[in-house]
């Protein structure tokens, strides 16, 4: 059929034209207006029926709305009038043809249309699918082949050299390259670099391995380049000797954090500067242009010179106001640096901030609760970073402290639990008795009590750990190396972990559900957590989540859990009813041997249904039941369902 729609559509075209589609599109298919809006709530209705959907179809011949099926399909028998528009998604339906057709040039305005309702609701575009510019068109026929990816490809598989003890490194590599949305970001080209940054910047070495690994060669690759700028940027990594390969994770995502922080704000100065540049050059020609017209319009200069006082006077109370504002220097600012923080404001008063944020914050009776305060735009940040959260609930009253912590991966204890509550009191057995562990709700004790401001005095508490939000692809650390002052060991303890893992029961929405449930009615309170994360971990044993570098623990809600206004706003975007927190396993890292002498290899999920192992520059095959059987180290999950804003 071809981009330019059926036979009865180019007669149709012919006797019509374009107005008829462009109309109907606009006012009841895309609204780019309120009018539009207005008039498809008034109008567009089934002439048959009544109804207003659930799909409606419009004739483009005449004014007649009508439903899917049998409404139509009269219209048509009726009339002969073959095309019609559905106005759900806009396509074009032959009756002739009894099909969909496509039209390059209704394409192109129905896009328009779309970006003007965008513009009309203030909101951002739907999810399109990806098309082609002209640029990259012209490329595709400039280079005519292709390059056919089978079930039995090896495209995206190369074995990586032991440099002398890097294994640890090249099982996190592995993990890394298939790690899919990253692999979609750097195949893409999508990282930019100034050229004086370009040489000792790690992002550009990992985006240069990405070409290297789907460039079809069978090789095995050497990672000598990538050792070498981690140990210029994570000198305690330095050296020959064996590294631990979540240690080495932890690290790498941090530096390719700083330098994707770091070429993002010299590219937006860059820009800055460029955009200054061209203002003072537009400046520059404007007051030429103003002096050679001078002689003969000095009367309207007398007046201008008026108003300019005035807008000096309101440029200088738009300075005023922006001092106001919190001085963040974010991700995406120019001079913004790599560890500055946008501290959220508290809805209690007994936890205050200080500085600009917190006066502006209070003045305007903002409530910011962002998860993760650190985060910015860069790809790991996207990718890896979620948010932790922590409820200290006071014993005495039952009010509710909340501190949100971003964190890049959840490491898990494999020991017995001192405390033996909940049925747990032993080793765990899988992951997830691993995450109830973790998330269980912990008694502090009296030697770790905590001031409360309703009581006024210390007071015993409990406290509980869920997730916030989620990122995309999560990560899990089993702590099999235990180390203390009499021995270090190695837990080999098996650990099932599955294929499909449902991280709903671990969110904070549900955790928040189970407790009103148990507790219904409660009075507000709020607690000053003294020594906040001062070593009492959860559940009486040191699981812990990696924070991002330089963050900080931020007091997020001070309130009952029944208190609308301060507990549940806490958790608006951590997930409701509709968010999806199922995800899929696709790479894990596993250590074979004692701690003196050992071994790191990784199973990747090469494509769907499709495993490998990873033993160096060695590719094997395997199959899921190997990979779950396996000891299991480090896991790596990722989001099945992805949320587009």
């Amino acid at each position: 059929m071809g981009d330019t729609g059926c036979v009865h559509f180019a007669s149709y075209i012919k006797e019509y034209g374009y107005d008829s589609f462009s109309v109907v599109h606009a006012y009841f298919s895309a609204c780019i207006s309120k009018e539009a809006r207005r008039r498809k709530a008034l109008s567009c209705l089934c002439h048959k029926c009544g109804s207003s959907g659930p799909q409606l179809y419009s004739c483009l011949h005449c004014i007649y709305f009508g439903c899917k099926g049998a409404h139509m399909n009269e219209h048509y028998k009726h009339t002969k009038h073959c095309m019609a528009l559905e106005l759900c998604y806009g396509m074009l339906y032959c009756y002739q043809c009894r099909d969909f057709i496509y039209h390059s040039k209704c394409q192109a305005i129905a896009e328009r249309h779309l970006r003007r309702e965008a513009r009309s609701l203030d909101k951002s575009l739907s999810w399109r699918p990806w098309s082609p510019s002209r640029l990259e068109i012209e490329l595709l026929l400039k280079n005519p082949k292709r390059r056919h990816v089978t079930a039995l490809t090896s495209i995206g598989l190369r074995g990586l050299l032991n440099l002398g003890s890097t294994c640890f490194m090249n099982c996190i590599v592995q993990a890394l390259i298939h790690t899919p949305l990253l692999r979609d970001y750097f195949l893409a080209e999508l990282h930019e670099c100034t050229s004086k940054t370009a040489a000792k910047c790690l992002v550009c070495e990992v985006s240069r391995l990405f070409q290297e690994f789907y460039s079809g060669a069978r090789g095995p690759l050497s990672l000598h380049r990538l050792l070498h700028l981690i140990w210029n940027h994570a000198r305690h990594l330095a050296g020959y000797e064996q590294q631990d390969a979540h240690e080495f994770f932890i690290a790498t995502l941090d530096v390719l954090h700083r330098h994707c922080k770091i070429s993002m704000t010299e590219l937006a100065a860059n820009a800055a500067a460029a955009a200054a540049a061209a203002a003072a050059a537009a400046a520059a020609a404007a007051s030429e242009k103003s002096k050679s017209s001078q002689p003969n319009s000095q009367h309207q200069n007398q007046h201008a010179g008026g108003n300019f006082h005035q807008q000096h006077q309101a440029s200088a109370q738009h300075q005023d106001t922006l001092q106001l504002l919190p001085q963040t220097g974010g991700a995406n600012q120019p001079g913004g640096g790599t560890a500055t923080t946008n501290t959220p404001m508290t809805t209690s008063s007994a936890s205050s901030t200080t500085g600009a944020t917190g006066s502006t914050a209070a003045t305007t009776g903002q409530s910011q609760t962002d998860p993760n305060p650190a985060q910015c735009n860069c790809i790991i940040d996207q990718i890896f970073t979620g948010g932790l959260q922590s409820d200290v609930v006071c014993q005495a009253c039952k009010g509710v402290s909340t501190t949100i912590d971003p964190f890049w991966d959840i490491s898990l204890d494999l020991g017995e639990s001192s405390n033996g509550q909940g049925g747990y009191g032993g080793p765990p057995k899988s992951l997830i008795d691993c995450l109830e562990r973790f998330t269980r709700a912990e008694h502090l004790g009296s030697s770790a009590k905590i001031k409360c401001n309703t009581c006024n005095s210390y007071q015993e508490s409990t406290k509980q750990l869920s997730m916030r939000t989620l990122p995309i692809v999560a990560s899990f650390h089993l702590k099999r190396f235990e180390h203390s002052s009499l021995i270090d060991k190695k837990i080999s303890t098996f650990i099932s972990f599955p294929a499909e893992l449902d991280m709903t029961p671990f969110m904070s929405q549900k955790k928040s559900d189970q407790q009103q449930h148990q507790q219904p009615h409660q009075s507000p309170s709020s607690l000053n957590v003294m020594d906040r994360g001062g070593g009492v971990a959860n559940n009486g044993s040191s699981s812990t989540s990696t924070s991002l570098t330089g963050t900080s623990n931020v007091t997020t809600a001070c309130a009952a859990p029944n208190d609308t206004d301060g507990r549940k706003q806490t958790l608006e975007g951590g997930g409701g009813d509709t968010a999806d927190f199922r995800y899929s396993l696709y790479a894990v890292i596993n250590h074979v041997g004692t701690l003196d002498a050992g071994h790191y290899t990784a199973y990747v999920r090469h494509q769907k249904d499709i495993w490998v192992k990873c033993d160096d520059h060695i590719i094997t095959t395997a199959t899921l039941k190997q990979v779950l059987d396996s000891e299991g180290y480090l896991l790596f999950y990722h989001k099945k369902i992805l949320e587009y804003e």
